[in-house]
């Protein structure tokens, strides 16, 4: 029995395979026969693709894939503010907008707090008489 040669075409052909596929399988050293007896079968659901699998060799060996555009990602200049005054401008009119809310969130027109006295309205809940009938529902 004599081995039968695989031609480039051939193994492209039924690989599915492109002209970047082809030169990424030769720089790995395949040989055309490798190829074609590397495709799965319709049981082998676990293995790749010849495609895919050249791709993942290429890329583990030489770091990219021939034919893909390399995503180049420049990051943007931190933001910096333009002078110092903006920036203290914006922080006295935090401090004025803050101050300005706690003065204000009681609504009282006075302004007169005693220093130990606390000036949200603490209302508790639970602090009421149970009735006999709130024991009664199950939650």
């Amino acid at each position: 029995m004599s081995k039968k040669d695989f031609t480039w075409p051939e193994a492209k052909k039924r690989c599915r395979l492109n002209q970047n596929d082809i030169e990424m399988a030769k720089r790995l050293g395949f040989a055309p026969g490798a190829l074609i007896r590397s495709i799965p079968g319709p049981k082998q659901k676990w293995r790749l693709p010849v495609k895919c699998w050249i791709h993942q060799l290429h890329e583990k060996k030489f770091g990219h894939v021939l034919g893909e555009k390399q995503l180049e990602f420049n990051a943007p200049p931190p933001l910096a503010p333009k002078d110092e005054t903006d920036e203290a401008r914006r922080f006295e009119e935090e401090m004025f907008w803050e101050d300005y809310y706690d003065r204000n969130a009681d609504g009282e027109t006075t302004g007169d707090r005693s220093v130990g006295q606390d000036s949200t309205n603490s209302v508790r809940w639970d602090a009421g008489p149970v009735d006999d009938l709130d024991l009664d529902l199950p939650f």
